[in-house]
């Protein structure tokens, strides 16, 4: 990523800096540039000479682009909260007409906000600009300062700091604060508590919380597959890359939503869901300002795991989002694919997908080498079943006897618990009676799904991973 300085050097004229510590990047980024004069512009103070410690009464938003022109050669100035005023004709043909003046003049304007919202008409001549979230390093400085200042004998781990990360530097002194006066110390599960809100705060994504693996009967091979993959974000196991995540197909009710929240507890990380869905907007490019802001936030909290359900329906309509949305499904989705390929942050992607073919058909495959492997979930076995039984036996207090499940074949996880519930009201036969199971009525689609899962994924079910799928063998004449 370039440095702030270089694209003052370059001559760009405008810049887009989206971030909620308006001081924070002020403060950083003039001192990066010391050679340029700063000014900051808000709506309620004027235009603050910060050299001088001098304000104007200009509290226009159209006079404040204009006076531009009459700042001193080599000048920066911050504008705050302008995102509210872009969208004026008045404003944007203001800052159109001053373009040519900043280029020749060496002065820039530095757009300051935590949204980004860039009219059309200047979209061109404005860049946007990452200011990253305080580093670990950044936040153990915080707290060396905060246990100095208040004369407190308190060790800091940079481990524990690390638990921080992701939170401005507002959110992480007031998390360091709470952690000595709850803890009197500096406390990782503190930290990470507080970490998690800036997830709730964002409206983005939903938290939720890790399943231990115990509550999940079957699917061996994918729990065993899933332990070996936590080697790869502990650093004492020397292992260079982090894995990405796994795809999970199957029936709906197979225990693909479960496996998810498992996976959060084999790999000891919280759990974010990220419903694609819910960040498509009615604006022109407000979907894939959210999808960034989304994946801005995941790297900034990381380590965690990513679960994203149902990705087929999410990522439907790909290939015709140009003429139906204005290709803001199309941009998500592009985003997403880059994100996916090229963040490095430890995390781990578990997508669920009842329908391969929709899937398959949406993005021609280029979603599905974005994971390490994909699993396919298989209807449970008798000894998975048996096992299924006695978990929900015990979550219920109920006493199904074992050999019921040899009358559950075809059924799902979820249908051997939807008929472990209905005992409790109308008796084992009678609730037995009422299970429809879903194999049932979608056979031949399943039966699909199975056979493109021989030659294409790794089954979940079972013990020896290698080998519970066999591969279509062809006889030499």
């Amino acid at each position: 990523m370039c440095k702030f300085k270089d694209y003052l050097s370059a001559g760009y004229p405008a810049l887009w800096i989206q971030t909620h510590e308006e001081a924070r990047a002020i403060t950083t980024l003039s001192k990066s540039a010391p050679e340029y004069h700063t000014y900051v512009w808000d709506l309620m103070n004027g235009l603050l000479d910060c050299d001088a410690g001098k304000y104007q009464s200009i509290k226009d938003p159209v006079k404040a682009i204009q006076c531009v022109s009459e700042l001193p050669e080599t000048s920066i100035i911050f504008m705050k909260d302008y995102h509210i005023f872009m969208k004026s004709i008045e404003v944007s043909r203001s800052f159109k007409n001053l373009l040519w003046k900043l280029k020749a003049t060496d002065r820039h304007i530095i757009f300051v906000s935590p949204v980004i919202s860039i009219p059309v008409e200047c979209e061109k001549d404005i860049t946007i600009y990452e200011f990253a979230l305080p580093t670990t390093s950044e936040i153990e400085a915080l707290a060396t300062k905060i246990v100095a200042e208040n004369n407190l004998d308190i060790t800091i781990d940079p481990h524990d700091m690390a638990a921080a990360k992701g939170l401005t530097i507002e959110e992480a002194e007031n998390a360091i604060t709470l952690s000595i006066v709850q803890s009197g110390s500096l406390s990782r599960s503190v930290l990470e508590h507080e970490k998690l809100q800036a997830v709730k705060k964002s409206g983005l994504m939903e938290l939720y919380k890790p399943v231990d693996e115990s509550e999940l009967g079957g699917l061996d091979a994918l729990k065993t597959y899933l332990h070996n993959r936590k080697r790869g974000f502990d650093p004492i196991n020397g292992i260079s890359a982090f894995p990405k995540g796994i795809l999970l197909v199957g029936l709906p009710g197979g225990g693909k939503t479960l496996s998810a929240k498992v996976t959060a507890s084999i790999l000891g990380m919280p759990l974010v869901r990220l419903d694609i869905s819910s960040l498509k907007g009615s604006l022109v490019g407000e979907s894939e300002q959210k999808m960034r802001a989304a994946t801005k936030l995941i790297d900034a909290i990381a380590p965690c795991v990513v679960w994203c359900d149902e990705v087929e329906k999410a990522l439907s309509g790909v290939q015709s989002s140009g003429k139906s949305d204005g290709g803001s499904t199309a941009g998500m989705f592009g985003h997403l694919l880059t994100w996916m390929q090229e963040s490095e942050t430890p995390k781990y992607i578990v997508a669920t997908c009842n329908d391969i073919e929709e899937l398959l058909s949406a993005s021609q495959g280029a979603f599905l080498r974005r994971f390490d492997d994909i699993f396919f979930v298989d209807l449970p076995s008798r000894e998975d079943r048996l096992k299924i039984l006695e978990i929900m036996n015990n979550r219920y207090n109920t006493k199904c006897k074992c050999d019921i499940v040899d009358r559950m074949e075809n059924f799902t996880g979820a249908e051997i618990e939807k008929t472990v519930v209905a005992s409790l009201y109308d008796g084992i036969e009678v609730a037995m009676a009422n299970v429809h199971p879903i194999y049932q009525q979608n056979r031949a689609k399943i039966d699909a799904a199975r056979e493109w899962a021989k030659d294409n994924a790794r089954c979940a079910n079972g013990n020896d991973m290698a080998a519970v799928v066999p591969k279509k063998i062809r006889r030499v004449r």
